[in-house]
């Protein structure tokens, strides 16, 4: 995405693998980033400022939306699979109604709310980006072995949201491109129980994850937005 001036990105999630990665590797490259975390992180630099919140929820972010300006783009990395009360579900018998309240809350809510209070932020006469991460198992027509419903049913109707936000908003935003995004499996907690049953040449540091994120955002267009997109850079079918 060629812009006169994309200089500042807000990156939500800042504290997971790939969102400290996403902090750093723009850092290096010389933008100024606004991060936002529920855990204090560790990084120091002159272009970075740290927000510290208590979760992702409207009230609990509304302050820290309402300190943004000249924002550029943003790039969230919300997102659960598994946590201390469930692992995703191998069979029908497995789902159940709090694993899948629990996975829309999170992959699918929370970043479409985020989307609606920090659209105002957004340039609307500029080039802007929207990134949210997503997942190529959230693609209905890509699923041939089945299993993990709510992940993936989560995941699709994320895809869904910022596909029909992505409609809209190009009325209003005619240079904002929405897009999501499937980074890979990187090496990060929410991959760690899986790891084993990958090929060493198919797991991801987040430093590259990073890296290929952003070479993505670099390459966005208009024609891209409401798309899935692998970390390629390729279209993903819904």
């Amino acid at each position: 995405m060629n812009t006169e001036k994309q200089s500042h990105v807000l990156i939500i999630g800042a504290s997971g693998g790939v969102g400290q990665a996403l902090v750093e590797y723009y850092l290096t490259v010389g933008w100024r980033v606004t991060a936002w975390s529920r855990s204090r992180l560790s990084i120091t630099h002159d272009a970075l400022s740290c927000v510290q919140v208590q979760g992702y929820h409207p009230e609990q972010v509304a302050d820290a939306v309402a300190s943004l300006a000249d924002l550029s783009g943003v790039i969230s990395t919300l997102g659960v699979l598994h946590n201390a009360e469930f692992m995703p579900e191998k069979h029908l018998g497995a789902v159940n109604a709090e694993q899948l309240e629990a996975s829309f809350q999170v992959n699918t809510i929370l970043p479409i709310l985020l989307l609606q209070q920090l659209v105002p932020k957004l340039p609307r006469k500029a080039p802007a980006f929207w990134l949210q991460l997503s997942a190529k198992v959230g693609s209905i027509t890509d699923n041939y072995l089945g299993g993990w419903y709510s992940y993936r049913a989560s995941k699709a109707a994320l895809n869904m949201l910022l596909k029909t936000a992505a409609i809209e908003l190009a009325r209003s935003h005619k240079q904002l491109v929405i897009a999501a995004m499937h980074p890979g499996t990187t090496d990060t907690g929410l991959s760690k129980p899986f790891q084993d049953r990958l090929p060493a040449d198919k797991l991801y540091s987040p430093a590259q994850s990073a890296a290929r994120i952003a070479a993505v955002v670099e390459k966005l267009a208009t024609g891209d937005s409401g798309k899935l997109l692998h970390w390629d850079g390729t279209e993903l079918p819904y």
